[in-house]
């Protein structure tokens, strides 16, 4: 039966960026003490299928809802986008167990770090989307594109310092050099969630 209830969208939205927020949380804590690896990276695939999940009740509800509180297709775009910060999460701390990464540089907890920022800005920013006030949602969108700005230098260092290290052994540049780039891909993820949350507004003003 098709249905019209504005609220459950931005219920959903919000449950999913607090676990986008948990999942950056516990990256982090991993980083941070280094050990128990299998269990740590467990912990965060529990938060991915619960973001999974999430993602799922946001299409059921498309699917049967008849009038939605923003348009189809930023419903879509939006889910996904926000699922994806939390699969790249996931998908790096997989990473650092499979490939025996003994100990991330320095530069990955000042990552993890900033995703921790951005998420905590996602939750801020998928709070207004009730409100669609415009003023406010520009303001966070400024914060995060400067905080993926400083995820984006810190991944410059870091590469440049891995590349340019003679003692560096080539098969473990290549297996930094991919779990870096995943993870500043988290960051750009983040801020392709603002960049949506401002279109949104924008076409709803």
């Amino acid at each position: 039966m098709l249905k019209s209830n504005k609220h459950t969208f931005f219920d959903l939205f919000e449950q999913q960026a607090g676990i986008v927020h948990k999942g950056a949380h516990l990256f982090f804590e991993m980083i941070s003490n280094y050990q128990d690896l299998e269990n740590q990276v467990a912990k965060i695939k529990a938060v991915e299928k619960e973001g999974d999940e999430i993602v799922r009740k946001i299409m059921n509800e498309l699917n049967s809802t008849f009038i939605t509180p923003l348009e189809r297709e930023d419903i879509h775009l939006l889910a996904h986008t926000l699922d994806s910060v939390i699969d790249y999460i996931d998908g790096v701390s997989d990473r650092l167990y499979l490939y025996n990464v003994k100990q991330p540089d320095q530069r990955v907890l000042a990552q993890s770090n900033i995703l921790i920022k951005c998420t905590t800005k996602l939750i801020e920013l998928i709070g207004t989307l009730r409100k669609l006030d415009h003023a406010v949602v520009t303001g966070i969108c400024r914060e995060i594109k400067e905080l993926e700005r400083e995820s984006d230098q810190n991944y410059r260092k870091m590469v440049s310092e891995l590349l340019n290290n003679p003692n560096t052994n080539p098969l473990e540049a290549i297996k930094l050099k991919e779990i870096y780039d995943k993870l500043e891909d988290c960051a750009d993820f983040a801020e392709d969630v603002s960049n949506l949350v401002e279109g949104i507004v924008l076409k709803n003003a």
